[in-house]
This record gives C-alpha cells, sequence and structure tokens, in this order.
C-alpha cells in the first residue's frame, strides 16, 4: 500500500513539474515572436526606402529630334524626360535648358539622347559611315552667313550644256576665310564626300536650307 502511495506522490510531482515547465516555454518563446515581428517591419521599410531612393525621378534635358553633327542647339530641339539618373550622370536639369540654346553638338545624335557636356562643343571627327571634305569656293558660291552648324546643300552643274545638276545635303563643320578663296568643311555620308571632292571647285555652289 506505501508502495502504491509512493508511486502515486511521484507521478503528482512529475505532473506538477511538467505544469509548471510549460508556462516557462511559452514566456521564452514571446521575446523571440517580437524580434522577428520587429525585423519584419524593418526589412519592409528597409525595401520601401530603397524603393523609393531607386525611383526618385528628376526631370532632365533631351534631344526632341535627331541632330547633325555641329548643329546649333534650338528650343525647338529640347524636351524634358523625367528619368532616374545617377548622379555621377552630368546631366543638364529642364530648369537650365535655356543654357544649352545657342550652343553645337559635337556629334551626330539621335533622338533621345540626354545633353552632356560630353556632347556639346565644337564638331569632332565624323562618326562611321560619314565623312569631311573641305570645298575651296570663291564669294558669290555660297551665302556669306554660312557658318559652322548651318545644314546646307551642295549643288555641282554638269560639265556639259544641258547636263544633269548633282546636290548633296551637308552640313557646315567650319568655315576658314581668307582674302580669296574660303575653305569651307562640311560632314555628309562618305559615299557622298567621296564624290563630291571630286567634283571641280568652280562647278560648285552651297544653299543654306532650314532643318535637317
Amino acid at each position: 500500500m506505501k508502495t502504491q502511495q509512493a508511486l502515486g506522490t511521484k507521478s503528482a510531482t512529475k505532473w506538477t513539474e511538467a505544469r509548471s515547465r510549460m508556462p516557462s516555454r511559452r514566456r521564452r518563446s514571446v521575446p523571440h515572436l517580437i524580434l522577428g515581428t520587429v525585423l519584419v517591419v524593418a526589412c519592409a521599410a528597409g525595401g520601401i526606402v530603397a524603393t523609393q531612393q531607386l525611383g526618385e525621378r528628376r526631370e532632365v534635358v533631351a534631344l526632341a529630334r535627331p541632330v547633325d553633327v555641329g548643329h546649333v542647339i534650338l528650343q525647338q530641339d529640347l524636351v524634358g524626360v523625367s528619368l532616374a539618373v545617377d548622379d555621377a550622370v552630368k546631366v543638364v536639369p529642364a530648369s537650365a535648358a535655356s543654357s544649352v540654346v545657342g550652343r553645337q553638338v559635337a556629334y551626330s545624335l539621335p533622338v533621345g539622347v540626354l545633353l552632356t557636356d560630353d556632347v556639346l562643343g565644337p564638331p569632332q571627327v565624323p562618326g562611321e559611315g560619314r565623312a569631311i571634305t573641305a570645298l575651296g569656293l570663291k564669294p558669290g558660291q555660297f551665302p556669306p552667313e554660312v557658318s559652322a552648324g548651318s545644314n546646307v546643300v551642295v549643288l555641282a552643274s554638269a560639265s556639259n550644256e544641258g547636263g544633269s545638276v548633282s546636290s548633296w545635303r551637308a552640313v557646315v563643320v567650319s568655315v576658314d576665310r581668307t582674302d580669296q578663296t574660303q575653305v569651307i568643311s562640311v560632314e555628309l555620308t562618305e559615299v557622298d564626300a567621296r564624290e563630291l571632292s571630286s567634283t571641280p571647285a568652280d562647278k560648285i555652289a552651297v544653299l543654306m536650307v532650314g532643318g535637317r
């Protein structure tokens, strides 16, 4: 009988000890749950901040249409675009668009290019498939208003009467005025430049035209 009582007492003791341990485990789990919640919220907040930083946009200046090398920027050549741009890229803010009006482009540029100091300035070497040729002309063969950036059509009359007149569209790269001969350098396609270079200078006339 005493043995049974001892066993019952021992079982009751174990059950009581088990119950006493259960709340302790729940109490220890609460801080872990709180910590997990804090980490989730922190990660979510970090993601929001990162998204806002990556998505920060600025209004900058881009080309509204293609331009040829040497072209002088006009107000209608520009358009404002909203982009997320790295601070390392020295773009022109839309608020300063007037600062590039009247400046030349150093290269032939397609529509949509962001304007930076790297693409503005004196005309540079021609791009692939294009060439620069010099025309030694006398007064009367070209308008005196011709200058770097002017869009022109170069006409070449035939050697014989009744022959066809050849023409090439080009952009003026530079003008070197001397007392007798004016050297006008023009940029055009390489094929046209080869053909134009073989034309006698006294058969050439230059016309200024608008646009491209």
